[in-house]
């Protein structure tokens, strides 16, 4: 049993929506992405997201157990503090929020545009950490022995918008950005056209 949930108007960080990521340290492939909510803007995706945490441990009878399992709607403060336990630098755009994370190591989640048409591998340069999206998820109960509790799944997103945001982690800016159209005639290609004159 899982319990669905739909994370609206969420930033997004470490998308990998068309081909699958190892972490460091595992051995298991995922799809995968990070939401990041804000505790105001996102309050009410947040509780909601506590409740399918909660329901989730409760359908799989793990309810007397709910105080002791770890919620998978995490504290960016104690992700960066645990960073820097490692010797890692914090991450500024998790600062004061929360955060989920959600995967799936067997299939790829659906990804559209706000037309709710679907964005293909070809366009995959459109959706990139700092934009806001809708996230579906599954909230769920794992067995696994070595590390049982609640997980989330990624089943679809939905890129609201990836202009009026901030990239994480720099990149080089689009074309649009850095250039102008050239006026005139294009130059000579290939045969018969002048060399430089620094050659």
């Amino acid at each position: 049993m899982s319990v669905s949930l739909r994370l609206d108007n969420v930033v997004i960080a470490y998308p990998h929506l068309f081909e699958k990521h190892t972490p460091p340290g595992s051995n298991q492939g995922k799809y995968s992405i990070e939401c990041i909510l804000d505790p105001q803007k996102n309050a009410a995706t947040i509780a909601a997201a506590e409740e399918a945490f909660k329901k989730a441990a409760v359908e799989a009878g793990k309810g007397d157990k709910i105080q002791f399992l770890t919620s998978p709607v995490r504290s960016g403060d104690e992700i960066n503090a645990d960073q820097q336990r490692k010797g890692k630098d914090p991450r500024e755009e998790i600062a004061g929020n929360r955060i989920i994370r959600a995967g799936d190591s067997n299939y790829a989640p659906q990804v559209v545009d706000r037309n709710k048409q679907p964005i293909g591998e070809s366009q995959r340069s459109m959706i990139f950490g700092g934009c806001v999206c809708n996230v579906f998820v599954d909230f769920y109960w794992s067995s696994n022995s070595l590390n049982p509790g609640v997980f989330v799944g990624l089943k679809g997103v939905q890129l609201v918008d990836n202009v009026n945001v901030e990239k994480f982690g720099g990149g080089a800016p689009s074309a649009d950005a850095m250039f102008e159209v050239v006026d005139g005639p294009a130059p000579l290609v290939g045969e018969g056209a002048a060399e430089p004159g620094w050659m």
